[in-house]
């Protein structure tokens, strides 16, 4: 194996033909992908694909590079080594997938965006339609991107500087940048179309992991946080609050989703901080403007495109060493999470493997629940998206929360949480509760104070919702991470086994 130094490359170019020349070392298959736009002044634009471990491996994990094209190198250099690590090492009955250059015209370009200017990692949606506004972004679009570049950079940025000192540098990341749809010339840029970079994606993912047990996902990107730190971002798990990824959604890891596995997916992106923010910002900033009113191919275009890639890829030893060292670290611990819930999920098949009725299997999940995170009360809600509507399917206080018939679901902070955007919703004292619960009184009122609310997925799409209650402040980082780890893929199977012993009747008018 390579010295970590020695792994990274300084082109695209390079970075492909060393990813191909290792797999072949190491006797794997290898699939190139060509992009139907290609650019006769620059390299091929391919996505290249390398499996390691069986094609019936029961878990597979993806490994990303190149989302964004201009932190290709970095990616791309953990992925040269995850093929020595794991080429002949990798645990029993899984699969890694490496997938170099994602989005490979951004790569080629050195750009952020695709062919189109789309963001690939604000384009994973499952509908185009009645897309979301960001007036956020739409009010400070001018000043991010100006049509005179070239300019004094004290007038050029002074609304940018305004914005961050009245609001906030987090603030402009959760609010501006987390994506829009409005300006196909702007920053952040998600499309109004599905991008051949996802469709493309997509089809990989479904080859791969369609038939696996459980799929997962570690995303490589830089430019965000301290220098040289990983920070590993649990986007299957909810953010903590105030988190600068709080309020981005349609990423690139959320493709899982769009293959039907028995347990959900395990989504990590792992971002790597190089220099300070406004420095990476002032950088996609002037290469966006290059895009739209320069040229790449004059000293000015290569200047601001040698620029960019400086901000988003440290060519120091001791970043490359600590971006290898918690890249390869964040793939194993991936590996091992989706090994370790193998027992607890074959005592669940054990206990349910006689149950005739939904109500048995459902109180077995209860029991996971209790030893696993702990409940009070504890409910299943069925959900029917064409309708709107859900009904208690399962309930074990049924003298204050009976199962019932199908009501129709409030447009809320906890609807456009858990059923629009198929996260957990987390909610720890009584004051959060009386914000998103009409009966809050009655939950108080049993002791509760904490609700978790875990959405069941099925084909990207919630089907049901598995919810959990006990006291107030309950539900720390160790049981959110318990509830995740071991009890969303028990509630998965609980609620699909069920489906079989009472097919649901869709409610009525």
């Amino acid at each position: 194996m390579p010295a970590a130094v020695n792994s990274f490359s300084a082109t695209y170019a390079i970075a492909r033909r060393r990813f191909v020349d290792a797999a072949q070392h190491h006797g794997l298959a290898h699939t190139a992908l060509l992009h139907p736009v290609q650019d006769p002044l620059l390299p091929s634009a391919v996505v290249d694909v390398v499996r390691i471990g069986p094609r019936n491996a029961r878990k597979v994990l993806f490994v990303t590079s190149g989302v964004h094209g201009t932190e290709l190198t970095a990616g791309s250099g953990i992925q040269l080594q995850l093929l020595d690590v794991f080429a002949d090492t990798l645990p029993q009955d899984c699969a890694m997938v490496l997938v170099h250059a994602v989005n490979p015209v951004g790569c080629a370009r050195l750009s952020r965006t695709d062919e189109n200017n789309v963001d690939p990692n604000r384009n994973m949606l499952s509908s185009f339609d009645n897309l979301p506004e960001n007036d956020s972004y739409s009010d400070l679009h001018a000043e991010l991107c100006p049509v005179q570049w070239l300019q004094d950079a004290e007038v050029r940025d002074r609304g940018v500087r305004d914005y961050i000192a009245k609001n906030g540098e987090a603030a402009l990341v959760q609010n501006v940048l987390k994506g829009q749809h409005s300006h196909p010339a702007g920053l952040f840029y998600g499309g109004t179309l599905e991008s051949w970079t996802v469709a493309n994606l997509t089809e990989i993912v479904k080859d791969h992991g369609q038939g696996a047990q459980q799929l997962g996902i570690v995303d490589l990107h830089t430019g965000v946080g301290p220098y040289g730190f990983g920070e590993v971002m649990r986007m299957d798990r909810p953010p903590l609050a105030g988190a600068e990824w709080e309020k981005i959604s349609n990423l690139i890891c959320d493709v899982l989703d769009r293959v039907n596995s028995e347990r959900p997916p395990l989504k990590i992106i792992m971002e790597y901080g190089t220099y300070p923010f406004d420095r990476v910002l002032t950088n996609l900033r002037a290469d966006n403007w290059l895009r739209h009113h320069g040229s790449p191919h004059t000293p000015q275009g290569r200047k601001i495109k040698k620029d960019l890639q400086d901000a988003l890829f440290a060519d120091d030893p001791k970043w490359l060493e600590d971006v290898s060292r918690q890249g390869l670290e964040v793939c194993q611990m991936a590996l091992d999470e989706m090994n370790a819930v193998d027992d607890a999920v074959r005592a669940f098949e054990a206990s349910i493997a006689g149950a005739t009725t939904p109500e048995a299997i459902f109180g077995q999940l209860e029991a996971a629940a209790q030893q696993h995170v702990g409940v009070k009360l504890f409910t299943v809600m069925d959900y029917v998206a064409s309708r709107n509507m859900g009904r208690r399917c399962y309930t074990n206080n049924p003298e204050s929360y009976p199962a019932s018939g199908w009501i129709a679901l409030r447009d809320n902070h906890w609807f456009d949480r858990v059923i629009r955007k198929r996260q957990t919703y987390v909610a720890n004292d009584i004051k959060q509760i009386e914000q998103d619960f009409a009966d809050a009184d009655l939950i108080d009122s049993l002791g509760c104070g904490a609700i978790l609310n875990l959405p069941v997925t099925r084909n990207g799409k919630v089907i049901a919702t598995v919810n959990l209650l006990n006291r107030a402040g309950h539900f720390n980082d160790k049981k959110l991470a318990d509830a995740h780890r071991v009890l969303l893929p028990l509630a998965r199977m609980a609620y699909l086994a069920s489906s079989t012993l009472a097919p649901q009747t869709l409610p009525t008018e």
